[in-house]
């Protein structure tokens, strides 16, 4: 039971990079604003979270359980952030990104949106992942979990203050609104109050999934994660109402949110569906890396009139054809129909 793997998960995760390409896309926002402004600020912003809480999870499982994962699970991280850096960087230098500097600069530039910023606006979560899985590893090395789980609580609640309730934030916490007008700031609360928290959250579940496993708890669960969805949903709408917001990427009820959704996915392990939660694994990679690119690509090659929902539409369209072509260049397809007659 301890190696099962939880397809679930994968497919969660694939739903997730679905949002946050309709996020950068302001999918819904053509049809109907109001509703896909709500929808984006909510749901969109679930996903990262929901990447980190899978990093985090999977990552104190194994280290708790004496195995050494640490290195291999950064290693992975980095695969795909150098490739993508890669990507984004030949993208930049032929959109004249870099015009005017000098070979210096450049590569000061780069190596400081590496190592931090995020080599384009939505790999800052690659850095910041990473940087959280050390520090985890480090506080459950030096078997102080749960004084960083301390620390992470009070990040999420000052980043809750400084994006979602952010005038409230602004009145109530001396010297934030300072610290908002820092460029360097975001990039810290969104290492200490997204990832590191979401990451460090793993934890709690696994502290916690063996109670909700219990006699009929599971409906307590069901509704449980209902009432966090809707709740959110209603947070959001009231922040974005009375303009208290200053962007919703961390609300309140985001981490019930992801908690119970989470929990949902343990519950049910899909583990007769290998097939589906491998290739929504990797689908859901290749659509949150290249969304921007085909986003932007296709921005500059069709009318300026196209839907903001057919654009999200094609972009998910191509991103789920290249995965599957990719599965076919592997022959998966065919390894699981083996496995299967072998059965």
């Amino acid at each position: 039971m301890e190696n099962k793997r939880f397809y679930s998960i994968d497919i969660l995760k694939l739903i997730c990079a679905c949002f946050v390409a309709g996020l950068h896309s302001q999918f819904i926002c053509d049809l109907n604003r109001p509703l896909g402004d709500l929808v984006n600020a909510s749901f969109g912003r679930m996903a990262v979270p929901f990447f980190s809480c899978v990093s985090g999870y999977f990552f104190i499982k194994g280290a708790l359980q004496g195995k050494r994962i640490l290195l291999h699970q950064i290693a992975a991280l980095l695969k795909y952030y150098l490739l993508l850096s890669l990507l984004y960087l030949i993208w930049d230098a032929v959109n004249g990104s870099f015009a005017g500097m000098n070979p210096s600069e450049i590569i000061i530039t780069v190596v400081k949106r590496f190592m931090f910023y995020g080599t384009y606006y939505h790999l800052w979560f690659f850095p910041c992942i990473i940087y959280s899985l050390l520090v985890i590893g480090l506080a459950v090395r030096r078997h102080v979990l749960n004084w960083l789980l301390i620390f992470c609580l009070a990040a999420y609640i000052l980043a809750a203050f400084s994006y979602g309730w952010n005038q409230a934030g602004v009145i109530i916490i001396p010297g934030l609104s300072r610290l908002l007008n820092w460029f360097d700031f975001d990039y810290i609360r969104r290492f200490a109050g997204v990832t590191l928290p979401f990451a460090a959250l793993g934890a709690v579940i696994l502290k916690t999934d063996g109670w909700w496993a219990k006699g009929r708890r599971y409906c307590i669960l069901a509704v449980m994660w209902l009432g966090s969805m809707i709740l959110n949903v209603l947070e959001v709408k009231f922040v974005i109402d009375t303009e208290i917001a200053k962007g919703t990427t961390i609300t309140f009820t985001l981490i019930f949110v992801v908690y119970f959704t989470f929990l949902m996915g343990l519950r049910h392990p899909m583990e007769n569906r290998a097939a589906a939660g491998k290739f929504c694994r990797r689908t859901s990679v290749i659509l949150y890396g290249l969304h921007p690119l085909i986003l932007e690509g296709l921005g500059h090659r069709l009318p300026d009139h196209i839907p903001e929902t057919m654009l999200w539409a094609i972009t998910v369209g191509l991103c789920v054809f290249v995965s599957f072509m990719y599965g076919c260049l592997k022959k998966e397809g065919r390894y699981e129909f083996k496995k299967r007659t072998a059965a």
